[in-house]
């Protein structure tokens, strides 16, 4: 069933439930019609408006942030919370014998506004938190490359013949700088953190050429741009 479909079957099951307390409204209404009998259809109407909550608004999108975040629990849970408090108003209702209307009124408009917020925090409040999530997935996304290549890497450098004593030095200090590197907002690392992917391995290509007997005259170019990249990076903080 795609998304149409279920929304329309969807819909079709709203009217025909809205239809039958319609039904049930026309065949059970007291003649006359009193102030309690209003209360008590009114009560049941919002009470079905309120069960078709989560059949219309049951998951929450979030951009990409896997997709989406699903509330149903929270949100199933007031409902029948309310169901529950509501229907137990009604019954009061109809079988007190003195009249407290006006009390079972503002005891279900305190009930609604308790469901209303409720649903702010099932619905908006978690996708904000899916939105603060995703933005935190992002800020990461480079970082988390970053630290398993530099560890990787420190196994190459370390392995350098002597005559690379200098260069050692410079790329264990780019490497030793890279574990203190934390995410920043809005973006602002991302370019220099693919800058830094990228030369790690270019480091790591020419650690390599060095193992093998090669001597890349630009290992020690390399080093320093990686340590002047790793240091400017290491500046960003929140």
């Amino acid at each position: 069933m795609n998304k149409n479909q279920s929304l329309l079957f969807r819909l079709l099951l709203f009217f025909a439930g809205a239809g039958v307390v319609t039904l049930a409204f026309v065949l059970l209404r007291a003649d006359p019609f009193t102030d309690r009998d209003a209360f008590v259809w009114i009560s049941i109407g919002v009470l079905y408006l309120i069960f078709f909550v989560p059949f219309f608004f049951s998951i929450i999108k979030a951009g990409s942030f896997s997709g989406k975040i699903p509330s149903l629990a929270q949100v199933w849970f007031s409902v029948f919370l309310y169901a529950m408090i509501s229907i137990g108003i009604i019954v009061l209702v109809l079988v007190l014998p003195f009249d407290l209307l006006n009390v079972f009124i503002i005891l279900q408009s305190i009930l609604l506004f308790l469901f209303a917020v409720s649903m702010y925090f099932a619905y908006f409040a978690s996708a904000h938190v899916g939105k603060v999530a995703l933005e935190e997935v992002g800020k990461q996304q480079h970082i988390n490359r970053i630290k398993p290549k530099a560890q990787a890497l420190l196994l190459a450098v370390n392995g350098l013949p002597g005559e690379h004593e200098k260069t050692q030095a410079t790329l264990k200090q780019a490497l030793e700088d890279i574990r203190y590197i934390y995410p920043v907002d809005g973006g602002a690392g991302s370019e220099l953190e693919l800058q830094i992917l990228r030369s790690l391995d270019t480091v790591s290509e020419l650690c390599g050429g060095v193992s093998d007997g090669a001597r890349p005259i630009s290992l020690e170019a390399e080093a320093d741009r990686l340590r002047m990249l790793v240091k400017e990076r290491k500046l960003l903080r929140n």
